[in-house]
């Protein structure tokens, strides 16, 4: 549990040192607001990969940095 946590955390970080704030991420890499949150909160994992791949793109990052 603590990886995940661990790992949502540092997503978290980095998207807030690249933008404003979530809300604004979401807005730019064109995913809805809620399933960032919900992702972030309960483990990106869950997510759909689309989604995944869209905040990898945003962050210039590959999938499996995360």
């Amino acid at each position: 549990m603590n990886q995940i946590q661990s790992r949502e955390q540092k997503l978290r970080n980095l998207i807030l040192d690249n933008y404003v704030s979530l809300r604004q991420f979401a807005i730019a890499a064109d995913i809805p607001y809620s399933s960032l949150t919900t992702g972030l909160s309960r483990g990106i994992a869950g997510m759909q990969f689309d989604t995944v791949i869209k905040i990898c793109k945003a962050l210039n990052i590959e999938p499996l940095d995360l």
